[in-house]
């Protein structure tokens, strides 16, 4: 009775031994578990910085510019392609094409979709667009690379060249560039939806408009006191701008004295009436359109203007140059 009873706890001593040293095992195999845990996290961590670097150093590489910008005409004036240039010195790939008018951004295409749009470094790409996009020439085009480099431009100056310094002038004088305004001799008035003029309706004073007053006309007077002859397109436009909210800005386009080019003379050292009506550039004559005019939506505010010419220049040996500018009116209109 006596040996069982001494076996029994030779048993139990044993057990407990084992149990110990399972216990120092499973204790050991949780340490080294949670130490490759935190070697997988601080390797797959040191991996993701050292990717991130890569991207950014990759980035500071690139650098692309829009060089180009092609038109179509159909009624409409539409872009139908922009040239991309990588003066980087790195690869890019182009993925995004975005327009922003006056009133919101519009993703154009990814156009990686459906063309190769690698462009390696000191190279060029036209990149076409899948769809009509109308050309608006205050609208601003922006390209995005695959790791988030942007470039943007206007199309007015991809198409008409930038505005040109000029001669000087005179500083007393009410001028910006060779076109000097006669702010005392600035006027509105209704027209109907297809523009023609109300002829109920007279010429009112040009820097107070009732809010409701529906689709109308703004006439201004400019004078030419450059030593060349200028003519302006059917682009030219005349923006209000809400001083509160820039984003509800109207636009009014040229309405044309000559209206089978479109465009408007304005001779050296003469003084000349601007009108602007419609709500998109005039369509060419040949290819039909309907032409609309522009409704003032405005609520009541102030409104800052803007004046945005494009045409050509007249040079002395009979060449012409672009021309392109835009001018700020001295002072705010009123919208009651």
């Amino acid at each position: 009775m006596t040996e069982e009873k001494s076996l029994k706890r030779k048993i139990l001593r044993d057990r407990r031994g084992i149990s110990k040293v399972y216990t120092s095992l499973a204790f050991l195999l949780l340490v080294f578990s949670i130490l490759i845990l935190l070697l997988l996290t601080f390797f797959n961590y040191n991996f993701a910085v050292q990717e991130q670097i890569r991207i950014e150093h990759e980035r500071s590489q690139e650098k692309i510019i829009i060089s180009g910008l092609e038109l179509n005409y159909t009624g409409q004036t539409y872009v139908s392609s922009i040239i991309v240039n990588n003066t980087g010195t790195i690869g890019v790939r182009i993925r995004g094409i975005y327009v922003t008018n006056s009133t919101k951004t519009t993703l154009i295409c990814d156009p990686s979709t459906y063309m190769d749009t690698q462009i390696e470094p000191q190279e060029h790409l036209p990149i076409y667009f899948p769809n009509e996009v109308p050309f608006e020439p205050n609208a601003k085009i922006t390209v995005a690379t695959e790791r988030g480099v942007k470039t943007k431009e206007y199309e007015g100056p991809l198409v008409f060249g930038p505005p040109k310094p000029q001669s000087k002038y005179d500083p007393t004088r009410l001028y910006i560039g060779p076109l000097m305004l006669q702010f005392d001799a600035f006027w509105y008035r209704k027209t109907l939806q297809n523009g023609t003029l109300d002829l109920t309706d007279p010429w009112h004073p040009g820097w107070s408009i009732p809010k409701a007053f529906g689709y109308c006309a703004w006439n201004i007077t400019v004078m030419n006191i450059d030593d060349r002859n200028i003519t302006i397109n059917r682009f030219s436009s005349f923006t209000a701008v809400p001083n509160d909210s820039p984003s509800s800005q109207l636009t009014w386009y040229l309405e044309p004295t000559n209206q089978q080019s479109l465009t408007q003379f304005l001779a050296v050292n003469q003084t000349r009436n601007i009108i602007y009506i419609w709500s998109t550039p005039k369509s060419i004559p040949e290819e039909g359109g309907t032409d609309s005019a522009t409704k003032m939506t405005l609520p009541e505010c102030t409104c800052m203007v803007f004046l945005t010419f494009f045409g050509v220049f007249h040079e002395h040996d009979g060449n012409l140059t672009t021309y392109a500018q835009t001018i700020p009116f001295e002072a705010a209109i009123t919208v009651t």
